[in-house]
């Protein structure tokens, strides 16, 4: 009998088993599943992915505001020391050419340290110019205006400095622009002190010269030949400046202007290369 109760029992109690586990299982497995990832992982997939995008994009922006920043320091540096390396270097002519690169040292070192000096030579002799570069600008500026028109073996050096590192090769002398003409004055009486950067001073006070020059002997002297040439872009302006500026002074001496002619040839006379025609360096 108590073996017959504890089998009622067992059985009793199966169907509420299988009610809860097995006869429905499809629908409360899938409720089961339904529930979990909707609960889970659906706030995953809505939530985290548009954030981890939006966070991408925002790091790709400030690194590119960052690369800009960068390049435009880095730009602003090199243009530093472009023109602190250009305060420092001195292009001087009118050379002796029998001027070596330790003579220009011995001399330009009195106003400090020289840092570089290069000669410019064609065919292996010097050509009566050169760069030279000093430790700091005012070291430059102290050769400038110690050096600067002062004789040196019989002829007046220039000092200034360099224009630029690079600049393309200058036009041929006075060569106007296509399809316009220049009006070409012949200076002479000039001043042996005179050079080109006087000579365009004198006409700059009241008109506007396009270029100047002043011609050199081309004997070991150096000296100047006492006259020059002074272009303008207007035949009306060449002519009053004749008329304002003949037999007027400069550095002590009356001046005589006129047309420059055919028959004068530039060529006699060695041509000192003017500041406006520094050469290229290399």
């Amino acid at each position: 009998m108590a073996a017959l109760e504890a089998a009622f029992t067992l059985f009793s109690s199966y169907p509420s088993f299988l009610s809860s586990n097995y006869a429905y299982p499809f629908r409360q497995q899938a409720s089961s599943s339904i529930n979990l990832q909707v609960s889970t992982f659906t706030p995953t997939l809505s939530v985290k992915f548009p954030l981890l995008s939006s966070n991408k994009h925002s790091r790709k922006s400030r690194f590119q505001v960052l690369t800009a920043v960068e390049e435009e320091i880095e730009v602003e540096k090199v243009e530093e020391n472009v023109q602190l390396f250009q305060k420092r270097k001195l292009f001087v002519y009118n050379l002796p050419w029998s001027l070596s690169v330790a003579d220009i040292k011995n001399l330009f070192s009195e106003c400090g340290t020289v840092i570089d000096i290069e000669i410019i030579k064609k065919n292996g002799k010097s050509k009566g110019y050169a760069f030279v570069t000093m430790s700091s600008p005012e070291e430059a500026q102290a050769v400038v205006e110690k050096f600067d028109s002062q004789e040196l073996s019989g002829r007046l050096i220039t000092v200034e400095f360099a224009k630029r590192l690079k600049k393309p090769s200058p036009p041929p002398p006075d060569s106007a622009p296509p399809g316009k003409e220049r009006y070409k004055l012949y200076v002479s009486n000039l001043a042996w002190k005179v050079r080109a950067n006087d000579l365009r001073e004198f006409f700059a006070a009241n008109y506007k010269p396009v270029s100047t020059r002043v011609v050199f002997n081309k004997n070991p002297s150096g000296n100047s030949a006492g006259y020059g040439f002074v272009s303008f872009a207007t035949r009306e302006e060449a002519e009053t400046a004749i008329s304002d500026l003949n037999g007027k002074e400069l550095l002590g001496r009356p001046i005589a202007l006129k047309f420059s002619e055919k028959s004068i040839d530039e060529s006699a006379s060695k041509e000192i290369i003017t500041p406006e025609e520094q050469p290229e360096e290399s």
